[in-house]
């Protein structure tokens, strides 16, 4: 049912207004009321004279109760001006501002007050936090690239110099007993400079993921990280084809990647279960291990701790899905990610500007 007009621009008065025009209302018919049951059972005065007295002390009641509770109310209410001016400092850009403690708050004022503080903490460290995944982003992407640039130089580079010296030998040679030997070490420079190319492609991106879908690239990630590892990693998995756009691929295959990267290095698990099932409209990727496990709320309130489980967070959070990690020191760790199926899981506009960490 539509509230009336002037209802409706009653209800936007200010709450400071809206207690001390009640208390007035209230006074007011009180006084009166009271004064005319006194009217009527002592009839010593004519009923006008009573009549005036009664709208006398009304007024009077109504003035003293209205400078009483304008004190007390602007006393009371301080704390949320407080409050309101602080939030409008933070929305200004001071973002290290906090609401002061005030002497004359309640308990639940002072829980209000606090709250809030802890509210804009938190949107500072998650702003801390992810300004420490750019900049791990941009030097993980620097050292990548140098990392690629000296070895192109110092493999590749130098085996095209050693082929070019031998095509100018083979090129100059007149027996061609000499020349077999030197095509065939051209044959494996070629093959290994090749090689070096191809390793170069898998590590920038998985080529499994485009040739193959999801499935097949986290497992041939589980095999390759098994043989290097030393840890049994398996992975159960329903169909998923189709039920992702390409970016949600990616970065469901970059959360188990940081996982079981996790696994790993720092966990000492004897191995790794990666589970991935349809849950409705929700595609649960788990992953779990036997290892020494972690308190997840220590890790992640140490400075310049957590960053893989934040960059985990974050990329999920980039497709509209989420991811929950659960572990106790002593008996393993869980990472649960949950992705929108369709075209739920679509990159949102709000944070499609902003960095994606690397794993």
């Amino acid at each position: 049912m539509p509230i009336p007009r002037g209802v409706r621009a009653l209800l936007r008065i200010p709450l400071y207004y809206k207690i001390l025009i009640a208390n007035a209302v209230l006074v007011l018919v009180g006084t009166l009321f009271g004064s005319m049951v006194t009217a009527a059972f002592v009839r010593q005065e004519p009923a006008r004279s009573w009549f005036e007295v009664a709208g006398l002390l009304a007024l009077i009641g109504v003035g003293v109760t209205l400078l009483v509770n304008a004190v007390i109310l602007r006393v009371a209410l301080r704390p949320l001006d407080e409050l309101e001016r602080t939030a409008a400092r933070v929305q200004r850009g001071e973002l290290d501002r906090r609401a002061p403690v005030s002497p004359v708050a309640d308990r639940e004022l002072d829980r209000l007050r606090a709250t809030f503080n802890a509210m804009l903490d938190t949107a500072a460290a998650y702003r801390a936090r992810l300004r420490e995944v750019a900049a791990r982003a941009l030097t993980a992407a620097e050292e990548e690239r140098k990392r690629i640039a000296r070895e192109l130089h110092d493999e590749t580079a130098q085996m095209l110099a050693a082929l070019l010296i031998h095509i100018r030998v083979v090129r100059n040679s007149r027996d061609p007993a000499a020349m077999e030997p030197l095509l065939e070490d051209m044959r494996e420079q070629v093959s290994h400079a090749l090689e070096g190319i191809r390793r170069f492609s898998r590590g920038l991106r998985p080529p499994a993921l485009d040739e193959l879908g999801l499935v097949p690239a986290i497992e041939a990630l589980a095999r390759s990280l098994e043989e290097i590892g030393g840890v049994a990693v398996s992975v159960r998995a329903e169909d998923v084809t189709g039920d992702l756009p390409p970016e949600a691929e990616l970065a469901t295959y970059r959360i188990v990647q940081e996982a079981l990267s996790n696994v790993m290095r720092h966990a000492r698990a004897t191995r790794a279960d990666v589970c991935i099932a349809h849950e409705g409209e929700r595609l649960v990727v788990a992953v779990e291990d036997d290892g020494r496990g972690f308190d997840p709320a220590n890790v992640m309130s140490t400075d310049g701790g957590g960053l893989g489980l934040f960059g985990m967070k974050e990329r999920a959070g980039y497709i509209g899905g989420r991811v929950d990690v659960a572990s106790t020191p002593g008996r393993g760790t869980t990472v649960r990610a949950e992705i929108p199926l369709g075209e739920g899981s679509s990159v949102d506009e709000g944070n499609s500007e902003r960095p994606e960490p690397l794993s």
